[in-house]
């Protein structure tokens, strides 16, 4: 199992144990924490018991999507720029 390696309730690394490692754990100093966690990563914080990222990724706003086909049947223009592109 992951565990998230925690000093001042941010993740400074991130090991492998079979079982729930000591506080603090092996290797690491005073204020050093262990908490069982499959996903995170190094800089995460831990508040009210979750982790959290600070750099969540952005969201994109996916525009309406059309098909090839919507787009040739709406303007037939777009057929022949296909084709040139295609070279046919």
């Amino acid at each position: 199992m992951k565990y998230a390696i925690l000093k001042d309730d941010v993740v400074v690394n991130v090991i492998e144990y079979e079982t729930q490692p000591s506080t603090p754990p092996a290797g690491f100093g005073e204020g050093h924490e262990a908490i069982q966690e499959d996903y995170v990563s190094v800089g995460w914080h831990y508040v009210d018991g979750k982790f959290v990222d600070p750099n969540p990724p952005e969201t994109v706003e996916r525009l309406n999507s059309i098909s090839l086909t919507d787009m040739i049947l709406a303007d037939p223009a777009e057929l022949a720029k296909l084709k040139t592109a295609l070279g046919i």
